[in-house]
């Protein structure tokens, strides 16, 4: 079945429209179109496009999630029921899915730790100075022969 060439508009006898005269606007035409808005509605300089801003994200949803992590419920653990948070669970179900091998839980649960600390006071015992000065003077340290392990 072959298609029929289109009728162009010399074939139906009819001449195409005229092309309409562009009018060349001033500067300070204060009609809309191709030019864009007129000055008087344009933004001023320095004044924002959208002054309220976009309305911000309604946070329903993540009010009911934080509500439904907070609701009690009853777990049976190593034959004993406990009463825990949703969200006390959640943590426990993601440390123990680590422990099983679960990759995804492993690397979801190392992103949520703090990073460690490394904290150099915590390795040393603190120990009141007075038992420190009492422990050189029964060595014979402090106050008489020199320094610390002089014999």
């Amino acid at each position: 079945m072959a298609r029929k060439p289109p009728k162009s508009s010399a074939s139906n006898g009819k001449q195409p429209a005229a092309a309409k005269p562009m009018h060349k606007r001033s500067r300070n035409s204060t009609a809309t179109g191709a030019d864009g808005p007129s000055r008087d509605t344009r933004f001023k300089p320095g004044q924002s496009g959208n002054p309220n801003g976009r309305p911000r994200k309604d946070r329903v949803l993540q009010k009911l999630i934080e509500a439904e992590l907070d609701q009690e419920m009853t777990v049976t653990e190593g034959g004993k029921t406990i009463r825990l948070t949703k969200r006390e669970a959640l943590a426990k179900s993601m440390v123990n899915d680590a422990l099983k091998g679960d990759h995804r839980a492993r690397s979801t649960l190392l992103k949520q730790l703090p990073p460690p600390r490394h904290d150099d006071t915590a390795d040393y015992a603190a120990v009141p100075l007075e038992q420190v000065l009492q422990f050189l003077m029964r060595k014979g340290g402090v106050g008489g022969k020199g320094e610390v392990g002089d014999e």
